[in-house]
């Protein structure tokens, strides 16, 4: 089982300890960090020092102790990365909009530092492999067209990539149902029926309506293509219904298994790419 190691498991980067150690002092009280790395998961024993040592002792001693270093960072950066700006001022800020400035500073520069190694924060505390630029391009429609119903599939398959490739694969899947269904919503088609209709019913609504039959276009190249959409969807629809953790699996189906994380990413580099190819219609 050494292939389902959890992306969790890897140590929280030495260059991420040095600039949360510089940053977090400034936003909490001693006792405002001891409460946030306590409610965080962080090893008990509270670190003596100055705030920046006790942030930076505290974060490698859950690299050295706790099975999931990178858990517990993602339960650290919620509280700064996610707070809005009116529920609660920050301790020692002059002004909301001088504190907005400075915090989105502050988070852009945790966002550069993850991604250098190799990973990406999403809202809700969540670690995971840096996004690609497809699932990149997606997350920008979305938020342009305000989806949350596609952005929490994105994120939660993001999220379980690594440690649980097959509810990854689901919530692809998801991700690019909830899409179609936007796309389908967007343009009132008469059709379309929200609990009933399964993805392939859904995709054939949405491409009966853009127009992009394979045995319609002239060009070959471009029916392969659409053929091959086809066959996307119908993957993605499958390995959701038949393997993935939208159903209860026995004992023997759990060792027969054969998903691993980079099935997951494939699926969700698949499934994305549609999600983004459709959403554009909305868009323009």
């Amino acid at each position: 089982m050494g292939w389902f190691k959890s992306v969790m498991t890897a140590k929280i980067p030495a260059a991420t300890i040095g600039l949360l150690s510089q940053i977090l002092p400034n936003y909490y009280t001693h006792a405002g960090l001891e409460g946030l790395f306590l409610t965080a998961s962080a090893p008990d024993n509270i670190p003596d020092g100055s705030k920046p040592d006790k942030v930076a002792t505290w974060l490698r001693l859950t690299n050295q102790h706790c099975e999931e270093p990178l858990k517990v960072l993602g339960n650290l950066l919620a509280d700064f990365m996610d707070r809005e700006i009116y529920t609660q001022k920050w301790y020692g800020s002059s002004s909301d909009e001088e504190e907005e400035k400075k915090r989105n500073e502050a988070r852009e520069k945790i966002v550069q530092s993850l991604a250098k190694d190799g990973l990406k924060y999403s809202r809700g505390g969540h670690i995971a492999k840096g996004s690609s630029v497809v699932t990149i391009s997606l997350q920008q429609s979305v938020a342009k067209l305000g989806l949350p119903a596609v952005e929490i599939e994105i994120q939660r398959a993001l999220a379980h990539v690594d440690n649980d490739p097959l509810a990854a694969a689901h919530n692809a899947a998801c991700a690019l149902e909830a899409s179609l269904k936007a796309y389908l919503s967007h343009y009132g088609i008469p059709s379309y029926k929200e609990e009933s209709d399964t993805l392939s019913d859904l995709w054939k609504q949405v491409i009966e309506h853009i127009g992009i039959k394979p045995k319609e276009l002239d060009d070959k190249d471009l029916k392969k293509i659409a053929s091959g959409l086809f066959n996307i969807v119908d993957g993605t629809m499958h390995l959701r219904n038949k393997k993935s953790a939208a159903h209860g699996k026995s004992e023997e189906q759990l060792k027969q298994n054969t998903i691993r994380p980079r099935h997951a990413r494939l699926a969700i580099h698949a499934a994305y790419t549609i999600s983004a190819y459709i959403l554009e219609f909305i868009e323009n």
